[in-house]
């Protein structure tokens, strides 16, 4: 049995609560006294344990307990290959596998060969190497973070039921803008905003250098970002986090189980001692989950426990439905960012109608005049139904008060989008560009089943009539071809064959490039959901409307986030002539780029893949042809053993025009970098005039040896990780007793019941699974001249919309008070709670119910 440890330091948590970690004036805190008591033993019923506090009400969890859990998961080697091979075939469908493993100069992440990473997992299944079902798992996501693609991410599995979190949160910033950055309790940054003192940074975090231990953990933890400076920046909470109601990587998604205790000491001497924590994210009613096989059960097969009640309600009780929060229907919208972000946004002078964290309205306008800017805060383009319109409107709205108020200057302030609709990208650039119809060029990777599908879907709309319901339904689809553009020759293509080539390029095969055809009001219809971006079609014309701002008058600010859609926005801007800035990064001088998450072009999804699968019957393809693909099931989705939730991949490159490299892969340093500093890191105001500043007046403002890349023969600096992070399957150090040989892996497939859930949208004739709601949705009738029609389906209820099937959309509905379960044989540190929303994924079409 390990000793009990007596630590004369403060719980990190109770103290946050009490007031800030560095604060000048002395305060008399009781000191806590952590004692472990824990048996050396793992337990048998830990994963028990755990799902006896979730029906008490609690959500989080101390790491060690919930990884205690996770280590006595058992491990079948037959379901983890099938499981492998699913992978496999849906990762030929990444567009990038060929410049990850062999990434071209500038390029700021590690090389990885991930097909031949895969095949290793795979070996590793059949010799033995996994102890565990958590083993298995967290290998084969560590090979997908090590892309650094934020389009190609796994849910699935044991994985799914937790993430990790530090008990606190952290900000970077330097102190005056030119020395480098330090870490920083975030509290401590908002009080001693508020109360004028200066507060200490972080010195060490478990008796290592602050910096390289969350070097580390950025490295290992922070997802999709194309260099260090990204992942770094992942790290923190920030103003742009606290409006869209998110949290930063650090305490809120630490994918790799972190240890168990955390000890921070800060410059002044101060020390604290806390420990990790974990969240369990399963909001359904499970029924009776005792142990680890029980697990395996539910999270690796989907099957609920013999015992399960079906009279049970819909969510467990740590996930209640708050009944006090007020109806997201009555819910008052705000009219400023101002109090969610601790006083970090001032009030705007102009807002989307619905601004709130949990209403749809996201953009806002400030004018600050005594600069001659404006600031157009665009923290995301996610957006559905009319709030895509309402957001359109609001940037227009900008645009006109801007220029009446005779501003010149244009401050798009992106820090922590990462995307969402298309469409408004597109209307948002026509906006500030009627003049100019953007590229916008992207191409695939070219292999067996991508052509099969291709041939049969483009072949079948080919000979669909124009005045025919079904030519709506296919012609945006992603595997019909000739209703877009060859960027080549700015024609329809004629065929998939045209289309696909194949063009060799760094050892593999790709098809050409392809275009939107933006200019047909059919096309955008289709492929945005019935919004057309403005400017595009003759119905919609642009013609003779000026430009409100000229390019060099308009600076984007990002911050390392920004990914997919934004990057795509920021590619047709900087395509113009307009500047870049980017704040943060890690804590070194150089340059930064503007856009530090996904470039590609289009996300495609395993369960949208099985979709097109199942419908290629429905097309009159031959079955010779049919015989080629992979089977499906009885309910039309390939097995694939472990059950999914979403597994995404990145279909499509962008291209610029004349070039054969994505856009991925390229180094793209921003015109300008800025550090965050502690006067204008929780103050929006102060770092808006800052890169104002910076970027139209003062060029010295800018971080030593960041400027000067733009447009020139300068070469990408060298990266600053040039190996991938390793991980250590002797997760238990330093706390060892975590693993044994000794585990009660009992409660295998002899004690499951019926099928725990599908996630997948269904009929509700035979009642939803666990998880689904029956619900009414707008369809478009296939048999009855396409119109709406209003039917029932089992609709699963998700916590956001990376969690939702293809082809859906997430709407937030229903609000959780989430609290702490403290461990009986230790004192609680973690005192705060934190509300999480669910809500349904709604269908955005017809297109996976016809046929």
């Amino acid at each position: 049995m390990r000793s009990p440890v007596s630590v004369p330091a403060a719980s990190l948590w109770c103290l946050l609560l009490a007031g800030a970690l560095s604060s000048p004036t002395p305060v008399v805190r009781p000191k806590a006294v952590r004692v472990r008591q824990e048996s050396p033993e793992p337990q048998s019923t830990a994963c028990g344990d755990i799902i006896d506090s979730v029906n008490e009400g609690f959500a989080y969890f101390y790491a060690t307990d919930a990884y205690d859990c996770l280590t006595s998961v058992p491990f079948n080697p037959a379901v983890a290959t099938r499981f492998v091979d699913y992978v496999n075939t849906t990762l030929q469908f990444q567009s990038t596998l060929a410049y990850i493993k062999n990434p071209p100069p500038g390029y700021q992440q590690p090389a990885v060969d991930v097909l031949a990473g895969l095949q290793s997992i795979k070996n590793n299944v059949t010799t033995g190497v996994y102890q565990n079902q958590y083993q298995f798992e967290i290998d084969l996501q560590h090979l997908l973070y090590s892309t650094h693609d934020a389009h190609l991410y796994l849910t699935a599995g044991i994985t799914a039921a937790f993430s990790f979190l530090a008990p606190f949160s952290i900000t970077a910033a330097s102190s005056d803008g030119k020395s480098l950055p330090k870490v920083y309790i975030t509290a401590d940054v908002i009080k001693s905003r508020n109360e004028s003192w200066t507060p200490s940074p972080i010195k060490t975090i478990n008796d290592q250098d602050a910096i390289e231990y969350l070097t580390k953990v950025a490295s290992l933890n922070s997802f999709g970002g194309v260099e260090a400076h990204a992942d770094w920046n992942q790290l923190f909470t920030m103003p742009g986090l606290d409006i869209r109601g998110e949290r930063s990587i650090w305490d809120g998604y630490i994918n790799f189980f972190p240890g168990d205790e955390i000890k921070v000491v800060v410059e002044n001497g101060t020390d604290y001692l806390d420990y990790w924590l974990a969240l369990y994210n399963e909001p359904y009613a499970t029924g009776p989950l005792t142990t680890g096989g029980d697990f395996y059960n539910y999270f690796v097969l989907g099957l609920l426990p013999a015992s399960y009640n079906e009279s049970a309600g819909f969510y467990n009780p740590a996930y209640a439905i708050n009944e006090s929060s007020v109806p997201e229907e009555a819910a008052p919208a705000v009219n400023s960012w101002s109090e969610i972000s601790y006083g970090a946004y001032p009030d705007p002078d102009v807002a989307q109608d619905g601004l709130a964290v949990v209403e749809d309205g996201v953009v806002s306008g400030y004018f600050l005049r005594d600069v001659n800017a404006a600031v157009l805060s665009l923290p995301t383009f996610g957006q559905t139904g009319y709030s895509i319109g309402n957001f359109s409107a609001a940037v227009s709205y900008f645009i006109s008060n801007a220029t009446e108020a005779n501003i010149t200057r244009v401050v798009i302030d992106l820090q922590q989008n990462t995307g969402g609709t298309v469409e408004l990208a597109f209307s948002t650039f026509k906006r500030f560009f009627p003049d100019i119809d953007p590229f916008a060029g992207s191409r695939r990777r070219n292999h067996q089943l991508g052509n099969t599908l291709g041939e049969g879907y483009t072949a079948y709309f080919d000979n669909i009539p124009a005045d025919d319901p079904r030519y709506e339904n296919f012609v945006a689809d992603e595997w019909v071809i000739t209703s877009r553009l060859n960027a080549a020759t700015g024609q329809n293509f004629t065929s998939w064959a045209e289309y696909s080539g194949p063009l060799q390029e760094n050892d593999d095969l790709f098809s050409l490039t392809e275009r939107y055809n933006l200019s047909s009001y059919i096309f955008d219809a289709a492929l945005f959901e019935g919004w057309i971006p403005w400017g595009y079609t003759p119905e919609s014309p642009a013609d003779g409307v000026p430009r409100p701002f000229d390019a060099e008058n308009i600076v984007l600010l990002t911050d390392g986030a920004c990914s997919s859609t934004c990057a795509l926005l920021v590619e047709m801007f900087t395509q113009v002539g307009v500047k870049t800035i980017t704040a943060g990064g890690a804590p070194s001088t150089g340059p930064m780029q503007a856009v530090g998450g996904n470039r590609g072009a289009a996300l495609y999804s395993a369960d949208g893949l099985d979709y097109h699968i199942r419908q290629l019957s429905l097309l009159d393809v031959d079955d010779a042809v049919l015989a080629t693909v992979p089977q499906l099931n009885d309910e039309g989705y390939r097995d694939s053993g472990v059950f999914t939730t979403v597994f995404g991949v990145n279909l499509r490159d962008q291209i610029r025009p004349n070039d054969t490299v994505p856009l991925q892969f390229k180094y793209e340093a921003a015109d300008c970098r800025i550090f965050y500093t502690l006067d204008n890191v929780y103050n929006m105001s102060r770092l808006w005039r800052d890169a104002v500043s910076a970027s139209f007046d003062d060029n010295a403002l800018c971080v030593e040896g960041s400027t000067g890349y733009k447009n020139s023969s300068k070469p990408a600096p060298e990266p600053l990780l040039s190996t991938p992070s390793t991980l250590n399957f002797d997760f238990g150090e330093p706390d060892e007793f975590l693993i044994g040989d000794g585990l009660d892996l009992s409660g295998g497939l002899q004690a499951a019941g019926q099928a725990a859930r599908s996630g997948r949208i269904t009929l509700c004739t035979n009642g939803c699974d666990t998880g689904s709601e029956c619900k009414d949705v707008v369809l478009k009738s296939c048999k009855a001249g396409g119109l709406p029609t209003s039917v029932k389906r089992c609709v699963p209820i998700r916590q956001g919309q990376d969690y939702c099937p293809a082809g859906t959309t997430w709407e937030k509905k229903t609000p959780h008070v989430l609290k702490t379960a403290a461990n009986p044989l230790r004192k609680s540190a973690f005192q705060k709670t934190t509300t999480v929303w669910t809500g349904p994924c709604t269908p955005n079409s017809q297109s996976d119910l016809c046929g």
